[in-house]
């Protein structure tokens, strides 16, 4: 029977796809198909009809493997990857189908997840042009008075937005994935993603979390379930997650990462943007005071961020400028910048600057608290009464007494005025009906960045740690802005920020507060914010201060302490309480209590509650107890309570998904003592799939791929340098090949190999590479290679490239081109090999280029490393001037580390350039050099500067060396009561 058009269409696709990955084996698909969690069942006779179109595939995971794994292994090659729109061709031809067999139009069946989740956001076909200036937060361009072709500047594509679309394209082939752009204020983030968002078919939907505030929004519909072809819009992604996000930002990350791994609920799409200074907070290794929802965090993160540079390169400039022959707009912001700022100035950054510049005294003063507001504290939108407290103290007294009775309206209608079509200083958030509180301000995110830059060596006044202390409605901000006052040494402004916090019911302020306390022997104070924040729900504290009083004797005040934190709701004093009544002999008691600990959400909580189950003999509650903690120890210790062949093995999967590997491990290892080998290489080979697709998520979201790690190398394979082994080894791969070659052979431990290797993983190339290499299978190792180059895999491309190098036959030209094909291919080791053969070459501009066109992407080593080679050869401003080009994220702590390293002159001098480029490092470092100079009043100047940036260390350290010449004791004082507001020393506290 002949197939109708959809059935026709869907199978060229399929078919074109199928060639683009290199048409693969149908064997090899079948095998990848019983990789997958839960299994993937095919046949190559299926495969075969679906490719030539006499039949269609029935089950839609079928055909999300399919075009999913071909899309990658077709990027993989250079070419490109799923059409958009493939899932609508799949349900026209399966409709077609069922109509032309008489049958009557399917529909979905009751109860499947996108029925039983709300539906959220608008769908994206809808979505206009017009629209994007408002809940999408993209910037309105400056007005111009000529005709223009759109509400949106033609856009220019730029390095960034090919890796954005890859994973857009991802997420409409049917995997969930996240990405992040990180950029400065006003470079092209949000613009970005929203060309992006355009290229989703329809049927799928963009959705802002916002309402009642953008932590809680998302976390509330992450609890209700995410409608799978949802793209979630996290524009300042430290408004979700972090610290910043409040007491949300845990359940937020545990939730996304849920969603994102859970391949039964999408696939959705996570699009986030962030400041670097942001990102580098967010991914910031583990250290002392991180809590474990940072840890969440940085595993949500990991392998998501794509840089965006803040200036268009040579190439992009080129693009805007043919593209500014048909919009006046880019024509205007190409004549009008030199430096390839054209994001910004298409934003208006310049027009609101100069509007800042020219506000009246109370509008710059509105300004400047909303400023300190939101650097200090991270209040993103503040009320009018914390504008009105804050600002007072930012005028001086004439301008203060030239006020009129209606100076804040005045000076807020200033600062909300459009200034060529863009959106003003500030911004006003009506208030919706229901909701606590008035209308609030929102500051414009450029203008933010400007007083980051700005008031970065200004102290706020007074009034501004008192509006902050009674205005901010917020715990988590209000202790923020109590760690900024500590930081800044305003320590009894800190003790007031930090009570209120602690009032409000953050626990954290509490921790802060105690320590303050301590510092000052006062311990009557500290025991009663102790008391307190384990009233508040610290755990940590409350069983410090039990121990304290059993070991005290103070029984009775024990379970009073007890029993008000745990009448509170709080689950550790419930747990601590029930423990102690069973003790007592109290069991009916004991388990009203228990009863309580169970609706808890803190794993660490569950997993002591499933502990005294298991103690008590009841397995089934402590497997429920465990269950519902959810997390990897959790999920590790299920799995040894599993019982029976299919339940041990399922809690062993489920352990190993949450990130808990020894059950499997163990369980595959077992089953290989035994004898079993078929058993333990199905279990190896479900490990294979979970570390795979963490390797593949992690790699799609670099910018670079990193070459450099592992300390052996291929020195029989490529000579006569020293190649570095490349990443993807698991525990799981490395035994199951063992497994093969004793069982089966070498040929089916190459077949393993063989097939991880075209799913990208270096390591099983260099392995397989490795083994045909020991058994003189040289032209099969050749054959394999030259394939993988001609598919464009990344570490094939770098041996290749690699080998050209090191062999003298090769010309320079030929060694050009295979390195920048291997740099085009994402491998850093190509790029920074690039930037010093310019080097070597005297080529230094060429040098430049390549380092930061990698520290522009995330790759900061070749920078560092030509940064660090012309300060040792004695080119101390070519070194200097070139980390000053470092791109923000990297600029600083470039310049901080050859600041440490530099000495007399060179170190002072490039310090000063430090502190008049506001730097908040350098007055501090620059006033220990001073200080060891003999510059004494100079040192102490920046000492007081440093500290009024937040470092308050070198003023520390400046008091203790004079305390003892401190004839009016002003030294002394300092040390025993830090500053004013005013930077004054303060009065005992």
């Amino acid at each position: 029977m002949e197939q109708g058009a959809a059935v026709r269409v869907f199978a060229a696709m399929l078919k074109a796809l199928y060639e683009r990955a290199g048409a693969p084996t149908l064997s090899a698909l079948v095998r990848q198909g019983r990789l997958q969690q839960p299994p993937v069942v095919l046949s190559t006779s299926s495969l075969s009809d679906w490719l030539a179109g006499r039949s269609v595939p029935s089950r839609q995971p079928v055909v999300q493997f399919l075009v999913v794994g071909l899309a990658r292994q077709a990027r993989q090659a250079g070419r490109a990857g799923a059409p958009a729109g493939w899932a609508r061709l799949w349900e026209a031809a399966v409709e077609e189908r069922r109509q032309r067999r008489g049958g009557r139009p399917g529909r979905r069946g009751a109860g499947t997840p996108e029925e039983q989740v709300p539906v959220r956001g608008r769908f994206v076909a809808e979505l206009r042009d017009e629209e994007a200036f408002g809940e999408w937060e993209v910037h309105r361009p400056v007005d111009v008075t000529a005709a223009v072709p759109g509400v949106l500047p033609l856009y220019v594509r730029r390095a960034h937005d090919e890796v954005l679309r890859s994973v857009v394209g991802q997420a409409d082939g049917g995997a969930s994935r996240m990405v992040v752009l990180v950029g400065e204020s006003s470079s092209g983030k949000t613009r970005a993603c929203w060309e992006a968002v355009a290229e989703l078919p329809a049927g799928w939907r963009l959705w802002h979390p916002l309402d009642p505030s953008p932590a809680q929004a998302l976390a509330n519909a992450l609890a209700e379930g995410i409608a799978g072809h949802t793209a979630i819009w996290l524009n300042e992604l430290q408004w979700y997650v972090g610290e910043q996000a409040g007491a949300c930002a845990g359940q937020v990350a545990v939730g996304l990462r849920a969603l994102l791994q859970d391949s039964t609920r999408g696939p959705v799409l996570v699009l986030g943007t962030v400041w670097p200074e942001f990102w580098n907070v967010l991914t910031a290794p583990a250290g002392p005071g991180r809590s474990s929802g940072d840890a969440q965090t940085r595993a949500l993160l990991e392998g998501t961020g794509v840089y965006v540079p803040t200036a268009f390169e040579a190439q992009e400039l080129q693009d805007a400028r043919t593209v500014g022959g048909h919009d006046v707009r880019l024509a205007d912001a190409l004549a009008h910048t030199v430096d390839g700022r054209i994001a910004q100035y298409l934003a208006g950054a310049p027009a609101l600057l100069e509007r800042y510049r020219m506000a009246p005294p109370a509008a710059r003063a509105v300004i400047r608290a909303a400023m300190d507001a939101n650097r200090l504290g991270g209040a993103g939108l503040v009320g009018r009464d914390f504008l009105q407290a804050a600002a007072e103290g930012y005028l001086g007294d004439d301008d203060y007494d030239a006020l009129g009775e209606q100076w804040l309206e005045e000076a807020l209608a200033y600062t909300q005025q459009p200034s060529k079509g863009v959106r003003g200083l500030l911004s006003r958030v009506r208030a919706r009906q229901g909701s606590d509180g008035g209308d609030r301000w929102r500051l414009s995110d450029y203008m933010d960045h400007i007083g980051r830059v700005e008031r970065r060596y200004a102290a706020p006044p007074a009034s501004f740690w008192r509006a902050a202390r009674e205005y901010l409605p917020e715990p988590h901000l209000v202790r923020a802005v109590g760690q900024a006052a500590e930081a800044r040494w305003r320590d009894a402004e800190a003790v007031g920020l930090y009570q209120r916090a602690l009032d409000l019911g953050d626990v954290k302020a509490g921790q802060e507060l105690v320590s303050l306390w301590q510092e000052r022997q006062r311990a009557e104070e500290a025991r009663r914010v102790q008391e307190q924040t384990a009233l508040a729900g610290d755990g940590e504290v409350l069983e410090e201060l039990l121990e304290q009083m059993l070991e005290q004797e103070h029984y009775q005040q024990a379970e009073q302490l007890v029993r008000e934190a745990a009448g509170r709701g709080h689950p550790t004093a419930q747990l601590h309480l029930a423990r102690a009544l069973v003790l007592d002999g109290k069991a009916e008691d004991a388990e009203r209590w228990y009863a309580e600990v169970a609706q808890c959400s803190d794993p660490d909580i569950l997993r002591a509650y499933a502990d005294d189950l298991r103690e008590r003999g009841d397995l089934d509650g402590a497997r429920a107890a465990l269950r519902a903690a959810g997390d990897r120890r959790a999920m590790g210790e299920l799995a040894a309570l599993a019982e029976g062949t299919v339940e041990v093995e399922q809690a062993a999967r489920e352990a190993f998904a949450a990130g808990e590997a020894t059950p499997l491990k163990t369980l595959a290892e077992q089953a290989e003592a035994e004898g079993r080998a078929a058993d333990a290489a199905r279990l190896y080979g479900d490990a294979i799939e979970v570390f795979e697709r963490r390797r593949r998520q992690r790699e799609e979201g670099m910018d670079f791929i990193n070459f450099e790690a592992g300390p052996r190398s291929l020195l029989d394979y490529v000579n006569p340098a020293v190649l570095p082994m490349p990443p993807g080894e698991t525990w799981a791969l490395r035994q199951l090949v063992a497994l093969l070659d004793a069982t089966q052979g070498a040929a089916a431990g190459d077949d393993a190999l063989g097939e991880v290797t075209r799913a990208g993983n270096a390591w099983a190339l260099e392995r397989l590479l490795r083994r045909l290499r020991e058994r003189n299978q040289e032209q099969e190792a050749q054959a394999l290679l030259d394939r993988e180059v001609g598919q464009g895999t990344p570490w094939a491309l770098w041996v290749q490239a690699y080998r050209a190098v090191h062999d003298e036959q090769v010309t320079d030209d030929v060694r050009r081109t295979l390195l920048e094909r291997a740099a085009q291919a994402r491998v850093g080791q190509a790029v920074k090999m690039l930037m010093e053969r310019a080097e070597q070459a005297g080529r230094a501009g060429e040098a430049d280029q390549w380092a930061l066109h990698a520290a522009a992407r995330g790759y900061t080593t070749p920078l560092w490393e030509l940064v660090r080679s012309r300060e040792e050869g004695g080119q101390w401003e070519e070194a200097e001037q070139l980390a000053w080009r470092a791109p923000a994220g990297q600029r600083s702590w470039a310049l901080r580390r050859l600041a440490r390293e530099r000495t007399g002159e060179h170190a002072t001098a490039l310090l000063r350039h430090a502190c008049d480029e506001a730097l908040a490092w350098a007055p501090g470092l620059l006033a220990e050099r001073l200080e060891a100079a003999g510059e004494f009043a100079q040192a102490e100047q920046l000492a007081r500067t440093a500290a009024d940036a937040g470092d308050r260390q070198a003023l520390e350290e400046l008091a203790v060396q004079r305390k003892d010449d401190d004839p009016d004791r002003q030294w002394l004082a300092l040390l025993a009561n830090g500053l004013t507001a005013e930077g004054t020393p303060a009065a005992p506290w």
